[in-house]
């Protein structure tokens, strides 16, 4: 299977460690240019050395970007190179650039239905220090859903005491 990957979801990967999840997951990962430069202008605010391993992933793209008008280039150069090189899915985060992509046929996962997969895979045991860390790091994600994932696997909710 084939990944293509937007920023924000490589941060929040990078943050708990756990980049390596996609590759074990799905296989091959590719990154268009310009989530590189969005990853390189943030690598140090978030001390992910290990996204340094994306240079090689990372694939021009040679189709016209369709969406770089109404999203940032990231995510709409995520898109294109999703759809010039028929991946499986498109790694992102960003609610209004998940649903632009879909609306053009496009797989979304995200970074907690990454983190979930694993779990099922047994590749990690548990969700919730994961999800504490994501917030801790003022990742972008909702309690209410955290909370809605950990009571589907079993796992104690994160309560307004734990952040």
């Amino acid at each position: 299977m084939i990944v293509v990957a937007d920023t924000g979801s490589l941060i929040s990967l990078a943050i708990i460690d756990k980049l390596s999840l996609l590759e074990c997951i799905y296989g091959e990962v590719y990154i268009p240019e310009a989530v590189w430069d969005e990853l390189m202008k943030c690598a140090d605010e978030f001390n992910i050395p290990k996204i340094m391993s994306y240079r090689e992933k990372t694939k021009k793209i040679t189709i016209k970007n369709k969406h770089q008008q109404v999203i940032d280039k990231g995510e709409s150069e995520a898109i294109t190179l999703y759809q010039e090189i028929n991946a499986d899915y498109l790694l992102i985060d960003d609610k209004i650039a998940r649903k632009i992509a879909e609306l053009d046929s496009v797989v979304c996962i995200g970074t907690l239905g990454v983190l979930t997969k694993a779990k099922e895979n047994k590749l990690i045991d548990i969700l919730r220090s994961y999800f504490l860390i994501l917030l801790e790091k003022n990742r972008y994600y909702s309690k209410p859903l955290l909370n809605r994932i950990l009571k589907a696997n079993g796992e104690e909710e994160i309560g307004d005491s734990n952040v």
